[in-house]
């Protein structure tokens, strides 16, 4: 059960401060006859199927013959890899919840995503845009969104697709990566859920920010996302469970009067790479983005 405490907070304080064009899709499936199936390079997991789509790889966790709640796009971190980021959100958890799950392939390069928003929308936006239209021309699936889940450098380029085609998206969880790039090439009005949940322990993405790489502080990344969402200051505090094994819990702020959520969950004591307890995360984000048990 949830403890639940009423806080009244400039959002500016919120973490530190206060002293606390649609391409064709043509689905293309990878097999290796001489070993074990491959996409991407790498082995496909269990309850996965290799397709391509414009040229690239993606890991599909569905059914052609289901119906979804929903759908949902997984990030992977950089360096990462599709069935890492879709083994920290359990990717056949939530299918089996009623979602179809995707996790596409990065580009290959340092960022793995062009992430930096400082640029014009770029290749991967548009090939996330053409992605979710093909999961709803080809899968049974509510409505005509997608939910982005993303680690680290996918946590990067889940904002940035905020920015970018926030009409395309219901919400966003961002597991230790924020914002990236000038928030003035950030100039949309669009509200979109979002759920950041990071530690102050991180060292390799700390939640202050650095200057290499241009990434903001998480605290001015939700400032963003509290005026675009239309929030006020106060917010309610609870405490959720632990996300690692051996980590001593998780402290929520959910900030209230927003037209979409903007939540932020602080993990206590949680290395940047560490063994995520999936279904605690699933625990802590669920609410803000409207998924089914």
């Amino acid at each position: 059960m949830r403890k639940i405490t009423k806080i009244a907070v400039l959002a500016s304080c919120l973490i530190s401060g206060c002293g606390g064009s649609s391409k064709t899709t043509t689905p293309v499936s990878e097999n290796n006859t001489n070993g074990p199936s491959l996409c991407a390079a790498q082995t496909i997991p269990d309850g996965a199927a290799c397709v391509g789509v414009d040229g690239r790889q993606n890991l599909i966790f569905g059914d052609i013959n289901k119906e979804y709640k929903g759908l949902i796009i997984t990030l992977h971190g950089a360096p990462g890899y599709m069935a890492k980021v879709a083994g920290i959100f359990d990717a056949n958890m939530l299918e089996e919840k009623g979602y179809l799950v995707i996790s596409p392939n990065g580009n290959g390069s340092a960022w793995q995503w062009d992430s930096n928003t400082d640029a014009n929308i770029g290749d991967d936006s548009n090939y996330i845009a053409n992605l979710i239209d093909y999961a709803h021309a080809n899968y049974t699936v509510e409505g005509d969104k997608a939910r982005i889940f993303g680690y680290s450098a996918g946590g990067f380029m889940a904002y940035t697709l905020a920015c970018h085609i926030p009409e395309k998206l219901s919400g966003v969880v961002a597991l230790a990566g924020q914002f990236r790039g000038d928030f003035n090439a950030c100039s949309t009005q669009t509200p979109v859920a979002i759920h950041h949940l990071h530690s102050p322990s991180d060292k390799d993405v700390p939640m202050s920010g650095r200057e290499y790489g241009k990434i903001a502080s998480v605290d001015a990344t939700l400032t963003h996302w509290l005026k675009i969402n239309g929030c006020e200051d106060q917010f309610l505090q609870a405490a959720d469970p632990a996300v690692t094994a051996t980590s001593a819990g998780t402290l929520t702020l959910s900030w209230q009067g927003c037209v979409s959520p903007v939540v932020l969950s602080k993990l206590d004591g949680v290395a940047h790479e560490s063994d995520y307890l999936s279904d605690a995360l699933f625990e802590i984000y669920q609410s803000s983005m409207a998924l089914e048990n």
